[in-house]
């Protein structure tokens, strides 16, 4: 399947809501409201088989219709954060090293759920914007700026550079994510699915924050510890 295809009934009518409309929809029957959109964002829609579906989408779960977009653009560090200097509260989401696109994903869409101001990742060791993380995601990528950097730790300094602070989600944390002061500016990281953080990301956080559990499980998908810590930081700034 194309990087450029995404499939889905919910992820193509976001991708028509979005500032970077689709090239093209592939539709197998009559919808009325993407064919609406379609029209008003003058999208060409392409009337197709299932076979033709099952074809362009690898046999997903397609619902019925998939569209093409533009070459996914990432945007640029400096300039992101030039936009949300003068907030007092932020929360960024740093991936280090995410491989599985579903956690990508719907890390993603969590992040739009809670109002994260930018997501960075990796060029390295790190799945990129793709169709199956838009389909997870349900198309909130294109809602949410994501950056792509070439070096993990220098984007941490850049962000030390505007006042965040660092949490670091590990399991054998020495801080409790419930009990760190989520005020003012922070950055969230999240490490990869089988090794975690990375030493010098590890070496570079303000907290490394672990999330308590029974002992018969010892370690939380990380899109999940990123949805808990997530919902933390909003829940404290809330009742602050």
């Amino acid at each position: 399947m194309d990087d450029n295809i995404i499939y889905g009934r919910i992820p193509v009518i976001n991708a028509l809501l979005s500032k970077s409309k689709p090239v093209r929809i592939f539709l197998k029957s009559s919808d009325e409201r993407i064919e609406k959109l379609a029209k008003e964002k003058n999208v060409a829609i392409k009337r197709v088989t299932q076979a033709e579906l099952d074809k362009l989408t690898d046999k997903s779960n397609h619902q019925g219709v998939c569209c093409s977009l533009p070459r996914f653009v990432y945007a640029d560090l400096k300039t992101e954060l030039s936009k949300i200097d003068s907030k007092k509260e932020s929360t960024i989401l740093i991936l280090d090293g995410i491989e599985d696109p579903v956690n990508f994903g719907s890390m993603i869409r969590t992040s739009v759920a809670f109002g994260v101001d930018m997501i960075i990742i990796g060029k390295n060791r790190q799945v990129q914007v793709n169709g199956t993380v838009a389909k997870v995601a349900t198309g909130s990528q294109v809602f949410i700026p994501i950056v792509q950097v070439t070096n993990i730790s220098q984007a941490i300094a850049e962000l030390k550079k505007h006042q965040f602070w660092m949490v670091a989600a590990a399991g054998e944390g020495d801080s409790v994510y419930d009990e760190i002061d989520y005020s003012g500016k922070i950055g969230l990281i999240i490490g990869s699915e089988g090794f975690g953080i990375s030493k010098l990301v590890r070496k570079n956080s303000d907290f490394i924050a672990s999330i308590p559990m029974n002992n018969d499980v010892t370690a939380l998908n990380a899109s999940i510890a990123c949805s808990i810590f997530l919902a933390q930081i909003s829940s404290y700034r809330r009742h602050k």
